[in-house]
């Protein structure tokens, strides 16, 4: 499998006359190669050339993993000695390379440095090829979507009860995190958020230290990961009784997110998607308070392409996988999110949450 997407890889090389193709410790790597390293202060490098060829640079704590997991060459370094020793054989190695292929949104300056050091002529940007391939999940990829999406629908079920007035954020956080970690979850994509009452407003509203209060809606938004694949939910519940202004912008969030899924087939635009829950939004009067995309792709990371935003022209088509997670937030009030992670079909579309989406009250 990993052979075979650096296979593909190859090939945008060649068509876009790059000599090689630089990655850095993260999804990329895991990608092609199956490696999870950490990018860290120590230099590593993976080098794959037009012709196929797979070279590391890597530190000695890291020799053993790299070994065996490849067949690749590895020039390795210890601590003392310093990257530039591994960096001279691997250049050594590799002859002349002329135009490089880099991480831009991934790669650091010292990493660029050493693709420099390396030979190459110049560096080009190879995200978008990148890209390209990781939006297509196959069979496997979907697999453990489900697996991990399973893992937070059971999380949250379990954390319900203990949602009440008087408990933190910071303490519905770590319940949730040790659910996840108890059904298998590698880790948590991004930090948890829990958001009550007024700060429900703020999108990226990670878990505080406020005490949650009766009469308040509360955010849920929060991951887990799965054989390296990302589940992405969000949810929003009320503790007590809410104001009717809240439970208006909750039934038009679930009004939008609903029609924006049911919308989802091959040939329509992830434009299409956005603006289909924006102009419910919008038409109820809550426009200015929808802040951010419809949705975004799951996959390796927790946020990656196709993007469900305004004016993206890009045409929907089988394998794609992504969320779909339109919001309203009123400050100092509060806000609701309701999110699900589906994938394209040949003929529509698979939602991989089962989760309710009424509004629960606790």
């Amino acid at each position: 499998m990993f052979e075979a997407r650096r296979n593909k890889l190859v090939q945008e090389l060649r068509e876009r006359n790059m000599d090689a193709a630089v990655i850095v410790p993260g999804p990329n790597l895991y990608y092609f190669t199956g490696l999870h390293l950490k990018q860290s202060e120590r230099l590593t490098l993976a080098i794959l050339t037009k012709e196929g060829e797979l070279s590391f640079v890597v530190p000695q704590v890291e020799l053993t993993k790299v070994e065996s997991a490849t067949n690749g060459r590895i020039f390795w370094y210890t601590d003392e000695q310093g990257a530039g020793k591994a960096l001279a054989e691997a250049r050594a190695a590799l002859g002349s390379l002329g135009k490089v292929g880099v991480e831009f949104g991934q790669m650091r300056v010292m990493e660029l440095k050493a693709a420099e050091a390396l030979g190459a002529a110049s560096t080009e940007d190879v995200s978008a090829a990148i890209d390209s391939l990781r939006m297509f999940k196959d069979q496997q990829e979907v697999e453990q979507l489900k697996k991990a999406v399973q893992i937070i629908e059971e999380s949250l079920e379990a954390t319900l009860p203990f949602i009440k007035p008087g408990v933190s954020e910071l303490e519905v956080a770590a319940h949730l995190e040790y659910e996840m970690r108890k059904r298998g979850s590698e880790g948590t994509p991004f930090g948890t958020i829990v958001a009550s009452g007024y700060r429900g407003a703020l999108p990226h509203g990670r878990a505080s230290s406020k005490v949650i209060e009766n009469g308040e809606l509360v955010v849920l938004d929060f991951g887990a990961i799965c054989g390296g694949y990302v589940g992405d939910i969000t949810r929003t519940i009320a503790v007590g009784d809410v104001s009717d202004e809240l439970k208006e912008i909750y039934e038009v969030v679930r009004e939008a997110q609903q029609a924006a899924v049911d919308v989802i087939k091959p040939g329509i635009t992830a434009h299409e998607v956005d603006e289909t829950a924006r102009k419910i939004i919008r038409e109820r009067g809550f426009g200015d308070y929808f802040t951010h995309r419809t949705g975004h792709g799951i996959g390796l990371s927790g946020h990656e392409a196709p993007y469900m935003m305004q004016n993206n022209k890009l045409v929907l088509k089988p394998g794609m996988a992504f969320t779909v997670e339109p919001g309203i937030y009123l400050p100092n009030k509060g806000g609701v999110r309701i999110e699900d992670n589906l994938v394209v079909t040949e003929d529509g579309f698979i939602n991989l949450m089962t989760y309710r989406k009424d509004l629960i009250t606790l």
